[in-house]
This record gives C-alpha cells, structure tokens and sequence, in this order.
C-alpha cells in the first residue's frame, strides 16, 4: 500500500484555511468592511493569496492537477451513491474499472495510469476529495429480500395503520427467533508484520442455541425462551439461568409448532393477558407460528397476530434491525472471556450446562442499553410512532436509477450501465449442458477427444418431450378446495418408447418408468416442484386457493440423490409451479437417502 505523503521539515507551507474562511475573506474586501491587510490577520490568510485570488490569479488547486475535470469527478461519485443505493455497490478495483473503461472510450490516454487503470493511490485520493463517499463492509441480502418493492410495503402499511389505530405502544409487540453460536469470531491481534496466517488457538464450533425474544413498543423484554438440540431435557441445562427464563428441546434445534406454542402460552400470554384492550402482536409468516391453537387463543384474548411481509424482515422486523446485533456482539464478548479460561480452554464445545449461566450474563449486559435499541428498533421500522416512509426510504431507489440511465452519449453513464449489467448477470450465455455418465473400465483413462456423442438431437428432443409428457398435470382445478381434495381423477401418463430415430439409441436407464398411473393432486401426493429454474421433489401437505402447499426435498451430495431436511421446506407453489405427480421416492439407505427416478432424466 502506498505510504500518505507527509511534508517534509522546512518546506514551503500549504494552505491551512477552508474555502469558506476563504470566501468570507474576499467577500469582506469586496464589500469595503475590510482593508487586505486586515482581512489577512482575521483570517489567518496570507495577503499575497488574497491579492491573487482577488485578480484570478493562481485559481487552479495548489500541486499537482487531478486527471479529470471537477464535473466529471462529481458525476463518478454520483454514480457511486446511485449504484450502492440499487443494491449493488462498486468496490475499490470496480471503481478504477470504471475509470479505465469511461477512459477508454473517451479516447484518452493518461500516461501517470498504467494502460489507463488508475492506481490504488488514485482511488484514496479521489475518495479523500468526496467526503460523502466512504469504504465499509458491507453485509449480504438474498436477491428475494432485495425484490422487496414499495407495493408490498405499502400494502404491509395500510393494513398496519387499521390493525394499530388506537393501540397504545405498550400494547404492540414483536417476537422473534434467533440463535446464539459456539463461536467467538474472529479478533484483531498483534503480529510480526507479513505474517500470512496469524491465528489464535481457541476452540470453536458451528453449534447453536435456539432462543426465542419478544418486546414491546416501550422497550420492555420478556425472559428468553431456549431450545436446545436434543431428544431429552436435563435439570443442569436450566440451572443458574436468567430469571424466569423457559427451557425446551427439539430434534433439530429449532422452533417447530408445539414449542411455538408452548412459549406463547407460558411466556408471552401470561404477560400481555394482564392488560386491558386490544394487544397487537407482530412476527414473520413461518409455517410452525402460524398456528390454529395460537390464532384461537389470540381470538380469545383481543390479540392481533400481523405477520410480516415475505423477505422483509430487515426492514420491517424492529428486533432484527435494533436489537440483535448488539446483543450478539456482547455474546461474543462473553464467550471469549468464558473460553479463555480453564474450564473453556479444556471443554471442546459450549456444555449446555454451562450456557444458562452465559446468558444470565448476557441478560444482565442487556439491561443497560437494550431497552432503549428496542424503541429504536420499532422507530426505525416505523411501527411506533407509525411512519412507512422510515422504511420506504431504505428501498433500493430505483427513480433515482432510472434517471441514472442518460443517453448512450453520456461516456460516464455507459460506463457505468456496463458494470450494472455485469452485476445484475445479464449474460445470457448461461445454459447449463445436459451431462451423461460414461462407462469407464477401472484403471482406464479417457480424453475429451476419445468421448463421440451417442446421442442424436431427435434423441435429446424425444427425451425432454418423454419428461414434459411424463410431468404433465391433466386435472382441471377445481373452484372448491375441498373439491380438489376430494375428487380423485385419474390420468395415464405415457412416454412413447418408439420415438428414437436411430437403432444404435443408448437404452433407457431401468431406474426411470416410462408408464405410471397416478390420481389427481390431494394431500400426500408426492410432486415435482419447479422453483428458480431447479425441479425438486415433495410431499403436497395442504391445498390452498391460490396452489398447494410442498414439503420439499433436498439435494444429497452431488450425486443426484435427495434427503428430507431436518428442517421442513415448506412453500406455497402454484398450480403453474408444479411441474407434475411423480411416485413415492426410492429410499436406498437408513439414513434417509433417496432417489427420485423421475428426475433422472432431467440430471
């Protein structure tokens, strides 16, 4: 990294006044208040620049000039500010790609750039230049949660106003699930300087505790709720914990339908059951929280349960946006000190009797400025006091980019639509190939120029027309969901076998039938999905108006098989989403591996 200039002992001194002090100067002389001399001592400004400045002399910056005019530098940092506000923001080797590409095709050639590629000591100049503009990290969103546009968020709002119109700020509260880690993260230290892999001997692992957090407008935080990963719950897992604080377990860690419900009845309703008029309660759409037991008991005591918009939730969940990552950074903080001494340096992992003396410590950490991140965090998301502009102004500015697009004259422009296209991945040329397992003898090798191709194009197109054939619904939908339940109707799907043109064809792998009987979609049907472009297999577990609702499969390895996830998949696809009813999986092993025969002709 290039060392900051430092002006060396003696030399001439530079300016040490702001342009404003400046401006002020000129302006007092100009008006009579002051004489030159004068307006020099006040100011602290040599006469002889003020002289200068007064006759348009000297008016260029003081050393050497920058490569491009102020108004093009301005329009590389407005241009910044517009891309990061899209949601894809340019690092520091994207900006002087930039640079070099707007350089380019202006026709320029700077001899201080290296074939017109600024260098890193360009980039720190030009940001020191914009004050507006600054490096930080920065965190990573799903391109589902960035899709997230004002229609959805407006719709959240005017519902919201109606279910809040005159419920007091105690009255709303927010729930949430989170996890607190058996990792300490990492920590700066101290090094010989060029050390490659400095490390710190600690240990770490990927386990994890489930918690359940709930507040209120005023900043008011009820007991957590734990649930660990384990088929049985021990007494010392519960000892020396935060007071009042609830305890429970699950085979995958995480919170299903019964401890959802068993923390809303033991925790959250024993509270907000003491206060009189309407309570409103707000968390996401999860399948396990969604309950009928919860959403009676919510009836029965003048609750509103608002479940949040889909991919939202850092915009529109207050202890997601306030709360949480504050109390992790204090975690880590509290797991380091516990790690480093002897009885964490001896355990591998976090024991679960250890972790409710941790938390009691992080409860307590959390007293000082937990109340008041809350009421931020409600504030920010613009629940209390009701504001949807709090969150609408955190949307990808999408005006702000469409104006950004100026005609193609506009070099800068250009050459920043270019790099916004690369980011979007526009490329078109992103087909992936069918691939064919090849039979190889052990010990044998092969090159690419030894594999001839088998197969015909008639060959291909009757393939993919057998798998369309094979996954085509025939039922019509019915108006009634109960109807669609109900009404068995049953379609052949059959896949010709004399369509192959040529008499050398590759047989068809014995795994995939060609030929199978199978009723109309009701509950338990196994299916065939279609989700972002990938086919996955499931279960139909509810019918709903708008499609069906899929327990779906996970990818197992690389080797085409599907295991069910230990936590459930489950979505809401449309009748257009569902690609076909296939036959129940093949399990090949007893830890749940299976195979999908039908999607074999897609891999």
């Amino acid at each position: 990294m290039p060392r900051e200039y430092r002006r060396t002992l003696g030399s001439r001194s530079y300016q040490a006044y702001t342009d404003t002090k400046l401006q002020s100067a000129l302006s007092d002389i100009r008006s009579g208040r002051m004489t030159q001399r004068e307006a020099a001592a006040k100011y602290k400004i040599p006469r002889s620049t003020l002289k200068n400045k007064l006759k348009g002399i000297h008016s260029k910056n003081v050393g050497g000039q920058t490569m491009f005019s102020e108004e093009e530098e301005k329009m590389f940092m407005n241009h910044i500010i517009i891309m990061s506000e899209y949601g894809f923001p340019l690092d520091t080797f994207d900006l002087r790609m930039v640079v070099k590409s707007y350089a380019d095709r202006r026709g320029m050639k700077i001899r201080q750039f290296k074939q017109n590629l600024p260098g890193l000591e360009w980039t720190r100049l030009f940001l020191k230049r914009h004050k507006s503009l600054t490096v930080r990290l920065s965190s990573n969103i799903k391109r589902r949660r960035a899709a997230v546009g004002e229609e959805t968020i407006n719709a959240y709002f005017d519902n919201l106003s109606k279910e809040l119109q005159g419920v007091e700020p105690c009255h709303v509260w927010n729930y949430d699930e989170t996890n607190l880690t058996d990792d300490p993260g990492d920590k700066k230290i101290i090094t010989k300087r060029g050390a490659k892999y400095p490390e710190r001997i600690i240990n770490a692992t990927k386990a994890a505790v489930s918690l359940m957090y709930c507040g209120n407008a005023l900043g008011e935080v009820l007991p957590p709720y734990v649930v660990y990963k384990a088929d049985c719950l021990w007494s010392t897992w519960m000892e020396n914990g935060p007071p009042k604080a609830r305890y429970n377990r699950s085979k995958s860690g995480w919170f299903d339908a019964t401890s959802f419900e068993d923390w809303f009845k033991t925790l959250l309703l024993p509270r907000i059951s003491k206060d009189s008029g309407k309570k409103v309660v707000i968390g996401d759409n999860l399948s396990s929280h969604i309950n009928p037991a919860v959403l009676e008991l919510c009836r029965a005591n003048d609750i509103s349960f608002i479940a949040l918009p889909p991919n939202s939730t850092h915009l529109t969940q207050p202890l997601d946006v306030a709360y949480f990552r504050p109390m992790k950074i204090s975690w880590r903080q509290i797991l380091t000190e516990w790690k480093e001494t002897e009885a964490g340096r001896k355990a591998a992992t976090l024991p679960k009797d250890r972790f409710p003396r941790l938390l009691k410590l992080l409860t307590k950490k959390l007293e000082d400025k937990g109340s008041e991140n809350l009421k931020a965090g409600f504030r920010k998301t613009g629940i209390v006091p009701l504001d949807r502009t709090q969150v609408l102004s955190r949307l990808p500015n999408a005006a702000a980019c469409e104006q950004a697009d100026l005609p193609q004259s506009d070099l800068v422009s250009q050459s920043f639509i270019d790099h916004l296209n690369k980011a979007r991945g526009t490329d078109a040329n992103t087909l992936s190939r069918k691939r064919k397992k090849l039979s190889v003898d052990p010990g044998k090798s092969l090159s690419a120029e030894e594999i001839q191709p088998t197969t015909t194009s008639t060959e291909v197109n009757s393939s993919q027309a057998c798998m369309s054939q094979m996954l085509t619904i025939s039922c019509e939908p019915a108006d009634d969901v109960e109807e669609v339940l109900n009404e068995e109707l049953e379609m052949d799907m059959e896949c010709s076998s004399d369509t192959s043109t040529s008499s050398d064809t590759e047989p068809e792998p014995k795994d995939t039938p060609t030929t199978t009987s199978v009723k109309c979609i009701s509950v338990g049907t196994y299916v065939i999905v279609k989700y972002e472009g990938s086919f996955y297999p499931g279960t139909v577990t509810d019918a709903k108006k708008k499609g069906y609702e899929v327990s779906c499969m996970a990818k197992s390895g690389t080797t085409g098989n599907w295991k069910w996830p230990s936590k459930p998949d489950v979505l809401v696809y449309s009748k257009a989403d569902i690609a076909g009813v296939i036959k129940p999986p093949v399990k090949l092993s007893a830890r749940g591996i299976y195979k999908v025969p039908e999607l074999l002709v897609i891999s």
